[in-house]
């Protein structure tokens, strides 16, 4: 087998820098989508880099100042004292398809990326150097960076405002229909909009408030495909509460088995309407932020899941690394890591939180989180679930109070809904339609 060279694309890659020399503006579109080692050869990225600092500089950059680069940084030997720069502008004819040659020189550049990595694992792999587990990690880490297109970072005030008009018009457009993901609660859903894509979204409430069942029916709201992770509960039970939720029939004569025959068709009406979307369950015990970022990413991957449901940010273990750390880092690890993945993802993650004992009986504030610093810092929107009839018996058992404390993209305040206990329901108060 002769040698094999990795994939490139010299043509293009003189295209690119041919065209640049005639067309210098257009480097403001092209220097979000290539880097100087998207190139393959020296002399490439050389000259790409020299573009990138005349131009920074308001200079030309035509063949005569890119030689006075080449000469002043004693370069100049490496394209052949400037005569490949005129070579390259003569051979350009126009710039006219520099976009579709930038693309294809990113593609080779992923596809010898691909193949350094993957030449990588295969050393550690021999070497032992990781568990076989740490190793898919990385593996699917580094190989989903690759695939995320590069966003553009530099923008005018004008393009800035000109996005933002565009997003408006938008939602102008929906008619009053939601940007963003359902809740199923319409004055919660005023408030957020919805679940965002690359936010982070906190709902925190003390024990026995609801908050388990509170993320299950925005789940079941939720008809696009999602993912829940469970370090609360074992699949069979959200199995069992996401049944009562959608049938309407009692959990507690799913447990007993003193269901009536209309109960059983309701069950099996809401087992058929649901076993069609795509949900996927991470049932375990304490999971590391690790375990939790493959398994989303996996799903993102091969599911296509739109938002994660995490239930709960205490209960998710740090790296192993950070097994030293206090509770208070460990949990803003956690937190680091679940932004993260909403935005490397770009889909909302709704987590669960716990709140302290200083908050028994009341609504709880941002403050009360447990270990709350991080979670107020890295969280879009903190959420705090609260039933004025737990503490007091003379309040209405079936309002649940819903405390927007934080939200990074308007509005906050309190929501109340519902709360139907036999079937663990938050639903919108009695005159709201949907």
């Amino acid at each position: 087998m002769g040698l094999r060279v990795p994939p490139h694309s010299i043509d293009a890659e003189q295209a690119v820098l041919g065209g640049l020399m005639l067309a210098p503006d257009k480097i403001e579109t092209l220097a979000d989508k290539l880097s100087e080692q998207d190139f393959y050869r020296k002399d490439h990225r050389m000259i790409w880099r020299a573009v990138l600092e005349l131009t920074g500089r308001g200079q030309p950059c035509d063949a005569v100042t890119l030689g006075d680069w080449f000469d002043n940084n004693g370069l100049s030997e490496l394209i052949g004292g400037g005569s490949y720069c005129i070579e390259l502008s003569n051979n350009t004819p126009s710039a006219a398809n520099i976009a579709a040659y930038a693309q294809i020189i990113r593609e080779k550049s992923v596809l010898r990326l691909v193949i350094d990595q993957a030449t990588q694992l295969v050393e550690s792999a021999y070497g032992n150097e990781s568990s076989g587990v740490e190793l898919v990690d990385r593996g699917i880490t580094q190989l989903m960076a690759l695939q995320k297109v590069e966003a553009r970072s530099e923008f005018t005030l004008r393009q800035a405002m000109t996005m933002a008009f565009a997003e408006a018009e938008r939602a102008k457009a929906l008619g009053g229909r939601i940007p963003g993901i359902a809740s199923g609660l319409i004055d919660l859903d005023r408030i957020l909009g919805g679940w965002h894509d690359s936010d982070l979204i906190v709902i925190g409430a003390r024990p026995a408030q609801g908050k388990t069942a509170a993320l299950l029916n925005f789940s079941t709201s939720c008809s696009l495909p999602s993912g829940i992770i469970s370090a609360e509960q074992p699949a069979q039970q959200i199995g069992a509460r996401v049944m009562s939720i959608k049938s309407h029939v009692p959990a507690e004569r799913m447990r007993n088995g003193r269901f009536e025959s209309h109960d059983l068709r309701k069950l099996e009406g809401a087992v058929g309407e649901l076993c069609d979307r795509t949900c996927l369950i991470y049932d375990r015990s304490s999971p590391t932020i690790a375990d939790v970022s493959r398994m989303a990413r996996k799903w993102k991957q091969q599911n296509g899941i739109r938002v994660l449901f995490v239930d709960y940010i205490q209960r998710i273990e740090a790296s192993q690394t950070r097994s030293s750390a206090n509770k208070a880092e460990k949990v803003g690890e956690v937190v680091r890591g679940l932004k993260n993945l909403a935005r490397d993802l770009e889909i909302p993650v709704v987590a669960l939180a716990q709140v302290g004992r200083q908050a028994e009986g009341r609504q709880p504030g941002m403050g009360d989180l447990s270990d709350s610093s991080e979670i107020e810092k890295e969280a879009d929107q903190i959420l705090t679930l609260f039933r004025p009839g737990t503490a007091d018996e003379n309040a209405d058992d079936s309002i649940a109070e819903i405390d927007v404390c934080k939200n990074r993209h308007g509005p906050t305040g309190l929501v109340k809904c519902t709360w139907l206990k036999e079937t663990m329901r938050f639903v919108n108060l009695p005159g709201e339609n949907v």
